[in-house]
C-alpha cells in the first residue's frame, strides 16, 4: 500500500514570474499519433497490470516504439490525465528536471503544480521541498494521473536520478510514472524494485511479434508476403520496430517484396545501413532533398526550413511526410515543429555528409542566422558550434549577456568549454564573458582568471567600443569576487564604474554595487551608501536584475549598521524573494541577500531563521581560495551558531573565516568582525550552563519519543504528524541541541534535563 505525502507549511498563493528562461512548450507536448499505428492490445494490457507499481520503466535501444507505445496507450485510456514531457541533454540539471515535470503536471489542471514552482524558485537545498508540494497537489487531484517521462536516457546525474527515487517513493495512490529510455535505469533503482514499486517492459517485450507485424505489414499497409515471410522479418530484425516499419516503407515500393525480405542483414547496423540507402532511393528527388537537407535540425518548423533550404512549400513537404508516415513526429498539436525519428534522422545525417559534405556547415549557418533571429539562442549556439568553433566564439560574445538575463548561465558555460584558449584569444568578447559567468557560476578560481587574462591580452584588435566593453567587464569579474588585495579590488571597482558610466549603462548598477560592498568592507559606510543609492535609483536598475539584487543586499548591510535591523530585514527578504522570482536564486549575487538577510534577522534576535539564511549565503559564496565574501558569511555564521549555542560550528567556521583573512595584508573591518567572533565564543564557552534554545512543545514531543525505540513513521503516527513534519521537529531539535544523530540528541537532551519535562503539545 502506497504513503500518501502530505506537507505543512506551503508558499501560499506564490506568483510564478515569467522573467526566467522560456519553456519549450513542445517538449510539454503529447506526440501525436500517426496515422496508421497499430494498437499493441498485449502491452496496453502488460502496461494495465503495472498500474500498482508507482513507476514503469519502458527500455530498449532507439526505434523500439517506446514513445508510440506509451503515447497509444494514454490515447486508448481517456480515463488517465497524462502530464507529458520530452527530456533532451539539458534536463540531466535538478532545477531543470524538476520546473518541466511541475509545468507538465499544471497542464493537467492549471494551478496543481503552482506551489511545486513556487519552492523552485529557492536555492538548490530545497528541490524535494518542491517535490512535496507538487505531490500535495498530485494528492488533491481526484482523478488518475501519469506522469510520463520520455526519453530518460538524457537523465544520469545521481541528484536527479536520486530526487526520481525520493518522488516515486512518495506518489499518492492515484498516480503512476512512465519513463521510456534507451539506457537501462534499473542499477540506479534497485531501491525502488526491492521495494515492489518498479515495473519494467523490455526490448524483448515491446519487440514486435509475427501477428502485429503481419497487422503492420499485410492488413495496414497491403503488402503481399506470407506468414512465414513475416516470420523471417522479424526473427533477422529481432523485431525491431523500427526495422519492421522501415522494411515495411521500403518493401511497399518494390515489385518482388518476399525476396526483399530476405536480403535483411541480422544485425541493427546492417539493417541501418541498407535501409539508409534502399528508403532514400524510393523517395523522389524533391523529397529526397528536402529529407536530407532538414536533418541538420533538431526540432524544426515550416518556416525554419523555408528559411534554411531557401524553399517557400515547406509546410506542404512536411504534411506530405507526416501523411505517409515518414519517420516524422508532431511535437505539438498545432502540427508547427517536428523532429525525425531520431534513428532515422542519424540516417539521413550520414547519407548528407557523405554525398554533400559541402552544404552541412552552410545549412547550420543559415539555421544558427534564423534561430537567433527568432531569439531561439540555445538552438542558434547549437547550429553555430556545427559551423565551426570560430563561428560559435563570435556568437557566444554577441549573446553572453542575453544569456546571463535569460537565466541560461549553464548553457554559456557549456558552449564555452568547447573553445580552446586559443579559440577565446581571436574572441575576447566571449572570453570576457565566461570569466564574469564562471564566477558568478562558482567554478574554480583558476578557470576565470585564465578567462580574464585571455580577454585583457587580446581585446586590443577589436573596434573601440567593444574594448571597452572587455575592459570594463574584466575589472568587473576582478572586483567582483573579492579574491584580491582589498586596494586592488577597490581600484577595479572604481575604474569599472568610470568605465560604465561613459561607455555600457547597461553595466552601471552592478559596477556601483560591487563598488558599494568593496567601500563597505574597507570600512567606509558613508562612500558605499552613496555609490549603492545612486545604483537603486537608477532608471533601468530593475531591468538590470543581478546588479540591483546586489545594490539592495549592500543597501539592506548598511541598514543592519545604521541600527536599522527592521528596514533592513524587510529590503533584504524583498530581494532574496525576488532573487527566486527571477531566476537567481543558486547564483553569486543572491548570496549576499541571504547574507544580508541573515545579519538582519541575528540583529532583531532570530536566530534559528539567521542561521538558516547565512548557511544559504555561505553555500553560495563558498570558494576553496581566500575570498573576502566567503570570510564575511563564514564570521556572521560564526555568530548565528555561537546565539545558538552550536559552539563547535562556530569553532570551525571562524578558523576558516581566519584562514581566507590569512591571505591577505590588509582585510579593514573584517579584522575587527574576527576578533568580536573570537571574544564572543569565548565568553559562551566560559558560561555554564551552555545556553540551549528552548524546544517548542511539538519538538518536546518527538524529543520524548526519539528516545524510544520507534521509528519516526511511527513517531508520526503516535502524534498524528506527518513524517515530513517528524522530520522537521527533527531536525530542529537536532540544530538547537548542536547534535548530529538521534543518539546524541537523547544523550544531550539528558544532561539538560529535557527529557524530564517533556509534554505532549496537547
Amino acid at each position: 500500500m502506497r504513503d500518501t505525502h502530505v506537507i505543512v507549511n506551503t508558499p501560499g498563493a506564490a506568483e510564478i514570474e515569467s522573467t526566467g528562461p522560456a519553456l519549450v512548450e513542445a517538449k510539454l507536448a503529447q506526440p501525436r499519433l500517426r496515422a496508421g499505428v497499430i494498437e499493441r492490445a498485449r502491452l496496453f494490457a502488460a502496461l494495465d497490470r503495472l498500474e500498482g507499481n508507482e513507476l514503469t520503466v519502458i527500455s530498449g535501444p532507439a526505434g523500439s516504439g517506446k514513445t508510440v507505445l506509451t503515447s497509444s496507450w494514454l490515447a486508448a485510456r481517456p480515463d488517465l490525465a497524462p502530464a507529458w514531457l520530452t527530456l533532451d541533454p539539458g534536463d540531466d540539471n535538478l532545477y531543470r528536471l524538476w520546473t518541466y515535470v511541475s509545468h507538465a503536471v499544471d497542464r493537467v489542471r492549471q494551478g496543481l503544480a503552482r506551489p511545486a514552482l513556487a519552492r523552485l524558485k529557492l536555492p538548490r537545498s530545497d528541490v524535494e521541498e518542491a517535490i512535496d508540494e507538487l505531490l500535495n497537489g498530485l494528492a488533491r487531484y481526484e482523478g488518475r494521473i501519469v506522469i510520463v517521462l520520455d526519453d530518460f536516457h538524457h537523465v544520469s546525474t545521481e541528484r536527479c536520478l536520486r530526487s526520481l527515487a525520493y518522488a516515486v517513493e512518495r506518489l499518492p495512490p492515484s498516480v503512476r510514472m512512465v519513463v521510456t529510455t534507451r539506457s537501462d535505469p534499473g542499477r540506479r533503482l534497485s531501491r525502488l524494485r526491492a521495494r515492489g514499486a518498479l515495473g519494467e517492459l523490455r526490448a524483448k517485450e515491446t519487440a514486435f511479434t509475427a501477428e502485429e507485424a503481419h497487422e503492420l505489414l499485410v492488413t495496414r499497409t497491403g503488402i503481399p508476403v506470407t506468414t512465414e515471410d513475416i516470420e523471417i522479418l522479424v526473427e533477422r530484425t529481432e523485431g525491431w520496430p523500427a526495422g519492421v516499419s522501415l522494411a515495411a516503407l521500403w518493401l511497399a515500393g518494390i515489385d518482388e517484396p518476399r525476396d526483399g525480405i530476405r536480403q535483411f542483414s541480422a544485425t541493427h547496423r546492417h539493417i541501418a545501413d541498407y535501409l539508409a540507402t534502399e528508403v532514400l532511393e524510393a523517395v523522389d528527388d524533391d523529397e529526397r532533398d528536402f529529407l536530407l537537407r532538414t536533418s541538420i535540425f533538431d526540432r524544426f518548423s515550416a518556416e525554419a526550413c523555408d528559411a534554411v533550404l531557401g524553399t517557400t512549400n515547406a509546410r506542404r513537404s512536411l504534411a506530405d511526410l507526416e501523411r505517409t508516415n515518414l519517420f516524422l513526429v508532431a511535437l505539438d498539436g498545432r502540427g508547427d515543429w517536428y523532429r525525425y525519428h531520431h534513428l532515422f534522422r542519424e540516417l539521413l545525417r550520414i547519407e548528407l555528409g557523405t554525398t554533400r559534405p559541402e552544404t552541412v556547415r552552410e545549412l547550420h549557418g543559415r539555421a544558427a542566422d534564423w534561430f537567433r533571429a527568432n531569439g531561439l539562442v540555445e538552438e542558434a549556439l547549437a547550429h553555430a558550434a556545427a559551423v565551426s568553433h570560430d563561428e560559435l566564439a563570435t556568437l557566444l560574445g554577441a549573446e553572453h549577456l542575453n544569456l546571463i538575463r535569460g537565466g541560461k548561465v549553464d548553457v554559456l558555460m557549456r558552449y564555452l568549454d568547447l573553445l580552446s584558449d586559443e579559440e577565446l584569444e581571436r574572441h575576447p568578447m566571449a572570453a570576457a564573458g565566461g570569466a564574469i559567468v564562471a564566477g558568478a557560476w562558482g567554478q574554480p578560481t583558476a578557470r576565470r582568471k585564465r578567462l580574464e587574462d585571455i580577454a585583457e591580452a587580446h581585446r586590443g584588435g577589436l573596434p573601440e567600443a567593444e574594448q571597452r566593453y572587455v575592459e570594463l567587464v574584466v575589472a568587473l569579474s576582478r572586483a567582483s569576487f573579492l579574491d584580491q588585495q582589498l586596494e586592488t579590488t577597490l581600484a577595479n571597482a572604481s575604474r569599472c564604474v568610470d568605465l560604465a558610466r561613459r561607455h555600457v549603462d547597461d553595466l552601471l548598477v552592478i559596477t556601483l554595487a560591487v563598488f558599494a560592498y568593496a567601500t563597505y568592507l574597507r570600512g567606509d559606510s558613508t562612500g558605499a551608501r552613496t555609490a549603492v543609492e545612486e545604483g537603486i535609483a537608477h532608471p533601468n536598475g530593475p531591468r538590470q536584475l543581478h546588479g540591483f539584487t546586489y545594490a539592495r543586499a549592500v543597501h539592506a548591510l548598511l541598514e543592519c549598521e545604521a541600527g536599522r535591523p527592521q528596514m533592513a530585514e524587510a529590503e533584504a527578504r524583498e530581494t532574496v524573494i525576488g532573487a527566486r522570482q527571477l531566476g537567481l536564486a543558486g547564483l553569486w549575487s543572491a548570496g549576499i541577500a541571504h547574507h544580508s538577510l541573515g545579519q538582519a534577522l541575528l540583529q532583531l534576535g532570530r536566530v534559528q531563521e539567521a542561521e538558516r539564511e547565512l548557511e544559504r549565503a555561505e553555500v553560495l559564496r563558498r570558494s576553496n581560495d581566500p575570498r573576502l565574501d566567503h570570510a564575511h558569511t563564514l564570521l556572521a555564521l560564526a555568530q548565528a551558531r555561537i546565539a545558538r549555542g552550536r559552539l563547535t560550528l562556530a569553532a570551525t567556521e571562524l578558523a576558516a573565516a581566519r584562514e581566507h583573512l590569512d591571505g591577505f595584508v590588509d582585510v579593514a573591518r573584517l579584522s575587527g568582525l574576527a576578533d568580536d567572533v573570537e571574544r564572543q565564543l569565548e565568553e559562551a564557552r566560559t558560561g555554564s550552563p551552555r545556553a540551549v534554545e528552548p524546544p517548542s512543545p511539538a519538538e518536546l514531543a518527538v524529543l520524548r519519543l526519539l528516545a524510544s525505540e520507534l521509528t519516526q513513521r511511527e513517531i508520526g503516527s503516535e502524534l498524528f504528524l506527518s513524517m515530513n513534519t517528524v522530520k522537521t521537529h527533527t531536525r530542529n531539535l537536532y540544530g538547537k541541541l548542536g547534535v548530529r544523530s538521534r543518539e546524541e540528541a537523547v544523550r544531550q537532551a539528558n544532561v539538560l534535563g529535557l527529557l524530564v519535562c517533556a509534554d505532549s503539545p496537547g
